[in-house]
């Protein structure tokens, strides 16, 4: 796609790349809402398997930098190889794999913020930028700075100084 480590990406030019449908919950038909009762945030992502195709379906309801890290975190669950599984049991409840989660919640916060634009970040003085230029929340970027080693990189550096 002719990226740098450090550039930050569009999770809907990714999408197209590996022929993933990306659909907006509102492309439905249903009103917002409709699908959880009142709240209409209860509902995130899922990744779906449709006529041999694969799609995303997310709630555009949310701030845009929420949607980007919803789709980031479904894309890793492909990229990942997860199996697509219905979110419900027969008796309504909902199925959920914290080991599975865990992963994708990884991945999708490394696609918007790579180690190396994390490490970019720190060293160069981004910081007040960063949410900005990746179109991330602000605990995503804490948790990719922290999880990537960039905070510790940057500790070490100002204790050299």
């Amino acid at each position: 796609m002719g990226l740098q480590p450090i550039d930050p990406i569009d999770p809907a030019e990714i999408c197209r790349a590996f022929d993933i449908d990306l659909m907006r919950l509102a492309e439905l038909g249903d009103p917002p809402g409709s699908h959880c009762g009142i709240d209409e945030s209860c509902f995130s992502a899922v990744t779906v398997p449709c006529a041999g195709r694969t799609a995303i379906v997310h709630n555009c309801s949310h701030h845009l930098w929420r949607q980007r890290s919803n789709i980031c975190h479904e894309l890793a669950h492909c990229f990942l190889g997860h199996e697509c599984t219905p979110p419900l049991t027969s008796d309504g409840e909902r199925i959920h794999d914290s080991g599975i989660e865990a992963e994708a919640n990884f991945l999708g916060g490394a696609l918007l913020i790579t180690n190396e634009a994390a490490k970019h970040i720190v060293l160069d003085g981004l910081l007040a930028q960063a949410q900005i230029l990746y179109g991330v929340s602000r605990p995503m970027l804490d948790f990719r700075l922290r999880m990537s080693g960039a905070l510790a990189i940057q500790k070490r550096m100002q204790g050299v100084r």
